[in-house]
């Protein structure tokens, strides 16, 4: 069938909602979905450009556990902490990815050769300090040693966790105490209980963009997800400005130019995805963060800007996956660091 006007067969345009349902899908499989347009925070960043350990500083670790239910770390050669210990943890360098990164720190801190498998969780600080935690197995090299000490550390051990536990082992920070014990219930999960596996995706991004895939669940049979048909249908996205000092912040800014006056507490229920570049060659720094946020509102909002409008998901599969995102332990989390309680 043809429109009379434009001679295009209805048939061949393509349904926003099927559009929308394929992209959702991609994302809940852990694969690229393009970022086409933004919809909040361009007027703010000013002249803020993420630039690898400049501007933005990305952090990663690793909580690393084995068969004996010990855990991996490392004893400090910096002047500040030295000989205090802490988990293989360091900064991410320019042209560098983050799994590569992950790799390289363990390799230099423990001796060992790590294969990441899956993200532990996401730490954000403020706009410009993110830490992303890894675990996965060891696949090789030799514990590093006190004859072998370096500039990175003096040496590495599998710790009991009995020592950390009762304090008699000296630590850097106490910051990490909370990624051990995510790392311990991780582990001690099969694997049908663990949150699907979650590791970035090599793509560029010329900003630090928060993607929040803002849902409404009404029941376990009937979901509804936030979109914007401004440059094409798709998910808002926001970036992240200089010193930021909340994740939330992105979805509470697309919430009000949707709906107006917002009263409305959304909550980040975890961490879907991460885009970077990272490789080498690459000059852009930026991230992109996929994030499910809930409203838990009594009722569906009410939308205000013809630009905004709820797609409900209508594959069954599709929403049975979403309502699993919402069980506890589920999702890979995504802490803010501004709220998180102390």
């Amino acid at each position: 069938m043809a429109d009379s006007a434009s001679g295009v067969s209805v048939t061949d345009i393509p349904d926003p909602g099927d559009t929308a349902e394929k992209d959702l899908q991609r994302i809940l499989e852990g694969q690229h979905v393009p970022v086409n347009h933004i919809a909040v925070g361009l007027d703010r960043i000013g002249n803020f450009i993420p630039k690898t350990k400049k501007t933005v500083y990305y952090i990663v670790g690793a909580v690393i556990i084995n068969d004996a239910g010990q855990v991996l770390m490392i004893q400090e050669a910096k002047y500040l902490c030295y000989g205090q210990w802490y988990l293989p943890c360091g900064r991410v360098e320019r042209e560098e990815s983050l799994v590569e990164a992950c790799k390289r720190e363990v390799e230099e801190e423990a001796g060992l050769t790590f294969e990441p498998t899956t993200l532990l969780c996401v730490e954000y600080g403020s706009g410009y300090w993110y830490r992303l935690t890894f675990t996965g197995r060891i696949t090789g090299g030799k514990l590093k040693t006190l004859d072998q000490k370096d500039k990175e550390s003096l040496q590495a051990e599998w710790i009991d966790p009995v020592h950390i536990q009762n304090k008699t082992l000296p630590i850097r920070a106490k910051d990490i105490l909370s990624l051990i014990q995510l790392g311990y219930k991780h582990w001690e999960k099969t694997a049908s209980q663990r949150h699907q596996p979650c590791l970035p995706l090599s793509h560029r991004h010329k900003h630090i963009i928060n993607r929040p895939l803002i849902v409404q669940k009404m029941s376990d049979n009937e979901i509804y997800v936030l979109m914007s048909s401004e440059g094409g249908s798709h998910f808002p996205c926001g970036v992240d400005f200089s010193r930021t000092p909340s994740a939330l912040l992105t979805a509470y800014f697309i919430l009000k130019e949707a709906m107006g006056k917002v009263k409305l507490r959304p909550r980040i229920c975890g961490l879907m995805g991460i885009e970077h570049g990272g490789e080498p060659g690459c000059k852009e720094d930026g991230i992109c963060f996929t994030t499910l946020v809930s409203l838990d509102a009594p009722d569906l909002p009410v939308i205000q800007n013809p630009v905004y409008k709820w797609m409900q998901v209508k594959d069954q599969t599709l929403i049975h996956n979403i309502c699993f995102l919402f069980e506890k332990g589920k999702i890979v989390p995504f802490i803010d660091l501004s709220v998180r309680k102390t």
